[in-house]
């Protein structure tokens, strides 16, 4: 049958005082629900119920199982696990959660068997009888994480950089065929591209389009029969 633990039970205060007698509640670490939870029979969801917690319950945390997922809690009136996203504790006057913030807190981790377990806490539930089928249950493998760092932890500052000296940029790459043009030589003056050397002047009493042989045309001839 499943309890709701807002208001004590007949025989309540006669287990509290039982409890508060134990090793366990010497080394507990007082938290509160952050939601309402339930309370299982082991740390994992397929156990069975064992009691309904309301938002902002008081509990005392004994240990947490590896990876500080699931905590074994103990009110007034139950013991069992609680999942620890669930869980706060008080922490430099700011509420921290355990998941992953277990370390930090100081909280210990314990091992869970359900026979030992169930055979303290749990004589008489229904569902006492039918233990066989978590006997085998294990815990998952640790989830390997970075070290969790401390509330309200922030990084130092960084340093500024100097600025980022970058050499200055390369010419093209010059393939085949490429490069500047071959620097030709000047022609001299009054030659131009094409042209040769300037002519010999024509010899005397020759002048231009006069064959060897010719007269001068300016020079008058005798008359005939002279």
């Amino acid at each position: 049958m499943l309890k709701w633990c807002g208001r004590l039970l007949p025989g309540v205060f006669l287990a509290a005082s039982a409890w508060a007698m134990t090793p366990a509640a010497a080394f507990a670490q007082g938290a509160f629900t952050t939601q309402a939870v339930n309370m299982r029979a082991g740390p994992d969801r397929g156990f069975p119920l064992v009691a309904w917690f309301p938002a902002g319950t008081p509990v005392n945390v004994i240990g947490c199982i590896d990876g500080w997922r699931w905590c074994d809690v103990v009110t007034r009136w139950e013991r069992g696990w609680v999942y620890a996203r669930f869980l706060s504790v008080t922490f430099r006057n700011q509420p921290t959660t355990i998941l992953h913030n277990g370390a930090w807190l100081g909280l210990p981790l314990i091992t869970f068997s359900v026979g030992p377990y169930w055979g303290s806490h749990y004589r008489g539930r229904p569902w006492y009888g039918r233990q066989g089928q978590w006997s085998t249950w294990s815990p998952p493998p640790p989830v390997v994480r970075p070290p969790p760092r401390p509330p309200g932890w922030r990084p130092p500052s960084q340093p500024s950089r100097p600025p980022t000296v970058r050499p200055p940029p390369r010419p093209p790459t010059q393939g085949p065929g490429m490069g500047p043009p071959p620097q030709r030589p000047n022609p001299p003056p009054g030659q131009g591209p094409g042209t040769g050397p300037p002519p010999l002047p024509p010899p005397p009493g020759q002048g231009p389009g006069m064959g060897p042989g010719q007269p001068p045309e300016n020079i008058s001839r005798p008359p005939r029969g002279s």
